[in-house]
């Protein structure tokens, strides 16, 4: 199951929309077949490791991180595969949350005469915690990532915000991004920066990443990095209503996809439950909410995101920088919004944690 699990990561920035899966076939304890899922539409992780063990498989196990499928989508069921192939044993390290399955694999292949036994570890549930999410809840799993100094600052005073953090935790942010399959910021963030917010340095085979703006009043030019590249990969940007059509109508040229949203209460920031419903209507299991501050800040004041990752650089940038939660207010340390360390990495000189909302289980 530990292979299993080391090969299902090998789709990890190729897979989505679908989960990532490894599967290895064994007999008299050898491995004789193994595969993962590499990309949506190709084949799924039992086929591949079937057809490597070829005739052998017959009366062998098979481990497989995700409960099989069951049902037709864009390629057969892996319980006609597994059956056709006479596998003797199945072990599947966690339910598939999709609502076609959970458990009903099991169940048919039980009832075919085939051992099945389900280890329901958590740790498999949380290589797809994306998917899961999204299976459960119609919308993507929302990843904050921050790049702050010491002293909780993501820019100087002067605005400046590049860079941060080294090389080593930049390139970490790539694949971030290339995981997430959809990376938002806010209005001042695109124009301040003027972002590619594409994952750079990955395979050259991961699927273009949906690089979406929150811009109530469309600020966002036609001669910006992201008007200028949405004709390769997707842009999609949400405005407030009563946009100026012509403005619309500049960036729909460029290819831009211009969603008109209802604003939130204040009437001054588009509405998140919105966003990211609609994100979900569009098949996005997860984005990457990379600021700036402010945008950041509102996921965490409206519970809305389902983990953060703060990459700390050894620096300190002073009071007239902006703050890692923009103008977030706690009046009370008993209200503040909690989280739970999940984990901590250096990557050269900064260092990552990761956080959970505090409530969630632990891995």
């Amino acid at each position: 199951m530990r292979r299993a699990r080391e090969l299902a990561e090998r789709g990890r920035y190729t897979a989505a929309p679908n989960p990532l899966v490894g599967a290895v076939v064994v007999r008299d304890d050898e491995i004789i077949g193994e595969g993962w899922h590499a990309r949506a539409g190709g084949d799924h992780a039992e086929v591949v490791a079937l057809e490597a063990a070829g005739s052998a498989a017959r009366g062998a196990e098979l481990y497989v991180t995700l409960e099989p499928c069951n049902h037709h989508g864009k390629t057969p069921p892996c319980t006609d595969a597994v059956l056709r192939a006479g596998i003797g044993r199945v072990v599947a390290g966690c339910l598939d949350p999709n609502p076609k399955m959970r458990g009903r694999s099991m169940e048919l292949l039980r009832e075919a005469g085939v051992g099945v036994d389900l280890l329901d570890d958590g740790s498999f549930a949380r290589q797809n915690e994306q998917f899961s999410h999204f299976m459960t809840t119609g919308r993507p799993f929302v990843h904050l990532k921050l790049a702050s100094s010491l002293d909780g600052r993501i820019s100087a005073s002067g605005g400046e915000s590049k860079w941060i953090t080294g090389e080593p935790a930049r390139r970490r942010a790539h694949e971030l991004r290339a995981e997430a399959g959809a990376v938002l910021v806010g209005a001042g963030t695109a124009r301040t920066d003027d972002p590619l917010l594409t994952p750079r340095g990955l395979p050259d085979t991961a699927p273009p990443v949906v690089r979406v703006v929150l811009d109530p009043h469309l600020t966002l030019g036609a001669r910006s990095q992201l008007a200028k590249t949405a004709g390769t990969d997707p842009v999609l940007v949400f405005v407030g209503e009563g946009t100026d059509g012509a403005k619309i109508d500049e960036l729909r040229g460029h290819g831009v996809q211009v969603v008109t949203a209802p604003l939130a209460a204040s009437g001054e920031e588009i509405d998140l439950g919105y966003v990211l419903d609609e994100l979900g209507r569009r098949g996005l299991r997860g984005v990457l909410v990379e600021g700036g501050g402010e945008t950041v800040g509102r996921f965490v004041r409206q519970g809305l995101a389902d983990k953060l990752t703060v990459f700390y650089a050894p620096k300190v940038l002073g009071a007239g920088g902006t703050p890692l939660m923009g103008s977030l207010v706690v009046d009370e340390v008993g209200r503040a919004p909690g989280f739970r360390v999940e984990g901590v990495e250096r990557f050269g000189e900064d260092v990552a944690v990761t956080l959970y909302p505090r409530g969630t289980e632990e891995s």
